[in-house]
């Protein structure tokens, strides 16, 4: 992913999270690096949280800056890195049933937690033989954290889909040298100074049955996880899959570089498919999200400020202005309107029935 594209994204606050806490327990100065990044704890610390890509690589900067040369605190971070951390696709990788469908979902769109790009290796019979992690867009003094954590994940992963240690035969290791500490993980042999990490198992060993894998919900997941490309592909219709899109995850997809993200094109191409259209991504987005907010707020009872963190604004008072604007009152009086509405709907079929009654 190309830095320019990752920092107009908005991201999941997982990884911030939990690199926040690793500072915290490690006594470093965890409120200056989130000062520095300019992040609030409160966005931080909520649970299914997003905050801005670039805020999150500040704040990976901020912690490699910390924890230089702590190796056991890089690889406590790389466990906090599990499957359900990528939502579906999470479910997907989870439930493959062969290393080769595992590489084969991995690869084919981007699942990292940073700036990165996933290969899959392979033998002159195309089949899959290992794993490869390049850094094009990454800040020089990310790449060992971040080959640290891409090794750690890669190998506790495939030992619990493996049921055991996975039989890896090499790995490429792209820093002059590694720490003694990556033994836990990885037991084969280490070649050092590559020019990115690759991790090479047999072929033979791609196509085994995996202990936990189920070919059917790994399927299934992968549909899920593809059924937006799939109405696109099946339509054409650019400006309902954005609004598709946005209404899967408004927290997370308010933004054109997200949605593009997610539709696996170009921001610029996205623009381009939608002025064909006649339609503007900002217009589409603000309707959407005002369906939505409509509908929530008459058919929920969740609070304003849930509401707003539903729809990806961290502000209650930003979204009773983006509201007002979108439906010409604030959230409260829209909701006090619509319950009025239902009432006196109610109260006018009653008052109907019992005249009917009494002829």
């Amino acid at each position: 992913m190309k830095l320019s594209s990752y920092q107009n994204l908005r991201v999941p606050n997982f990884s911030v999270h939990a690199l926040r806490g690793l500072l915290e327990e490690a006594d470093l100065d965890w409120r200056t690096a989130l000062a520095n990044a300019e992040l609030d704890p409160g966005a931080v610390d909520r649970p299914g949280g997003t905050i801005p890509a670039r805020k999150e690589l500040a704040f990976q900067l901020q912690f490699v800056a910390l924890t230089k040369n702590r190796i056991d605190l890089w690889l406590r971070a790389a466990r906090a890195y599990t499957m359900g951390s990528f939502g579906i696709r999470g479910l997907a990788l989870t439930t493959a049933p062969t290393i080769s469908a595992w590489v084969e979902a991995g690869v084919s769109s981007d699942i990292s937690p940073g700036l990165m790009e996933i290969a899959a290796l392979r033998a002159p019979d195309g089949t899959v033989t290992g794993i490869e992690f390049t850094y094009p867009g990454a800040p020089e003094e990310l790449i060992p954290f971040s080959v640290y954590r891409e090794l750690c994940v890669i190998a506790r992963t495939f030992t619990w889909l493996h049921g055991g240690p996975f039989p890896f035969t090499r790995v490429d290791f792209p820093l002059a040298e590694v720490s003694p500490e990556i033994q836990a993980f990885i037991t084969c042999s280490v070649h050092c100074g590559s020019e990115a990490l690759r991790l090479w198992w047999d072929p033979e060993t791609s196509n085994q049955e995996l202990p936990f894998g189920d070919a059917f919900q790994h399927e299934a997941w992968m549909k899920a996880d593809g059924e937006i490309l799939e109405t696109l592909r099946a339509t054409g219709d650019w400006p309902d899959t954005v609004v598709r899109t946005i209404r899967a995850a408004p927290e997370l997809n308010r933004k054109l570089a997200n949605v593009a993200a997610v539709l696996r094109v170009s921001p610029r191409t996205l623009q381009r498919k939608l002025e064909l259209t006649g339609d503007d991504f900002a217009q589409l987005r603000d309707k959407t999200l005002g369906d939505l907010a409509e509908d929530l707020l008459s058919n929920t009872n969740h609070s304003v400020a849930r509401i707003s963190r539903t729809l990806g604004y961290t502000d209650p008072a930003s979204f009773t202005i983006a509201f007002k604007k979108w439906k010409g009152m604030p959230p409260m009086a829209f909701r006090e309107a619509s319950q009025y509405k239902t009432g006196a709907g109610s109260k006018s079929s009653s008052d109907g029935a019992k005249r009917r009654m009494s002829r």
